[in-house]
């Protein structure tokens, strides 16, 4: 009898030893995770049948590792069968399966055997694990139970298979119903220049693509705040203690997403020049820093083009600018929403006389705010600020950026 006690209290603490390893360890951002591993069979640490005649009791089942990093629980052996006329062995339980997407499934316990005379014993197949939501690893696998034994006094099926892992999930989930109640609405922040900015409809058609930019969200998930403020520089925007109320109001879990460089550009005026390699990167490794302080999340973006044109291609008048966050979104680790690269792939597909009129050039009489016309290769109309607003949704989404689950539903390139 001690020896049995001592063999259950192995198993035991094998199955606290396992998910305790799991708990401890980070969990894998999700999006990222490989496929789940198939769980085996079978672990170590079966209870022997009783030898007067008392049924042999079946292995206990290592608990199976959740959440964790292939914590799989370990399974137990198999009973030893009993004398004639003991009753059956316990089933093993199977362990429980691995938690989030890509984790290790867990292994199935060995089904304890029957004592002669015995009812057949079956063993309970591993629970299915759970993906984790919008990873890409493998989706749960399932077990199969134990056959019984054919006749009685004769061992019980074996335990059920572990579930092989399903094969990798590509699906990403938007915020397309409500989330549960009591869910905070999460807040994302633009800051930037006069092509983010909002404007009043004095001057409409004038649209700053993030004005808009709350159209793409679910208003229960998220709401879109636009401080970007026309004419205003990395540098500008600081100094004039426009970032400060914003980075005093964030929250944990809410988006800043950065965009300067327009007007970091003009050398000739010092309240708002940055040099790209060293001032501009400081400003934008500010906003970064302050952002994550507050377990916020940062989110980098290169300008977007100006309608300036050499033949079918279109120029670039933003030179070291661009690179410079590319490089600081590298060095710091924050994803990177590429506006140049987007809307000059966007302007040049659809040509210089369709892009020219997402800008704010309009013919004499066409607008009642601007009755002899205007002439603008710079600033946005609303139907380029929504198609601007549509490639930033599209590429967030496109990344699998967490920001883009915040979005009502999967967007559709412009």
């Amino acid at each position: 009898m001690v020896h049995l006690r001592r063999r259950a209290s192995l198993v035991l603490g094998i199955g606290l030893f396992a998910t305790s390893c799991v708990v401890d360890r980070a969990e894998p951002p999700a999006g990222d995770a490989d496929a789940a591993g198939a769980g085996t069979a079978g672990g170590t640490g079966g209870l022997p049948a009783s030898t007067a005649g008392g049924s042999g009791a079946g292995g206990v089942a290592g608990l199976g590792g959740s959440g964790g990093w292939g914590g799989a629980g370990v399974a137990a052996m198999p009973g030893n069968a009993g004398v004639p006329s003991s009753s059956a062995g316990v089933a093993g339980v199977g362990g429980a399966a691995a938690g989030a997407g890509g984790f290790q499934a867990g292994t199935g316990a060995g089904a304890g055997t029957s004592g002669a005379g015995g009812e057949a014993a079956t063993s309970q197949g591993g629970l299915a694990g759970v993906g984790a939501e919008g990873g890409s690893g493998g989706g749960a696998g399932e077990s199969s139970g134990g056959s019984a034994g054919s006749t009685a006094g004769t061992a019980s099926g074996g335990a059920g298979q572990a579930g092989a892992g399903g094969g990798g999930s590509t699906e990403f989930s938007v915020c397309s119903s409500a989330p549960p109640a009591g869910t905070r609405v999460v807040s994302v922040y633009v800051i930037g220049d006069s092509t983010a900015s909002v404007y009043a409809m004095d001057v409409y058609p004038r649209t700053g693509w993030a004005q808009v930019f709350g159209d793409w969200f679910a208003p229960a998930c998220a709401v879109v705040k636009d401080k970007a403020l026309s004419g205003r520089s990395s540098k500008s925007f600081f100094d004039e203690g426009a970032w400060t109320p914003v980075k005093d109001a964030l929250l944990p879990g809410d988006f800043v997403l950065i965009q300067f460089g327009h007007n970091d550009e003009k050398s000739d005026d010092p309240a708002r020049f940055t040099d790209p390699q060293t001032t501009y990167k400081q400003y934008l490794t500010t906003y970064v820093n302050d952002t994550r302080a507050k377990q916020a999340s940062p989110v980098l973006l290169t300008s977007i083009h100006r309608n300036g044109w050499t033949g079918t291609m279109l120029k670039d008048s933003h030179g070291a600018y661009l690179p410079a966050v590319r490089e600081l979104a590298t060095a710091l680790g924050v994803p990177l929403i590429d506006a140049a690269v987007l809307t000059e792939t966007y302007f040049e597909r659809i040509g210089q006389t369709a892009t020219t009129a997402l800008f704010m050039n309009l013919a004499a009489g066409e607008s009642p705010n601007y009755p002899d016309g205007n002439s603008d290769n710079t600033h946005l109309k609303e139907t380029g600020a929504r198609a601007v607003a549509g490639l930033v949704a599209f590429d967030a989404y496109q990344q699998r950026l967490p920001l883009g689950r915040l979005l009502d539903s999967v967007p559709v390139a412009p």
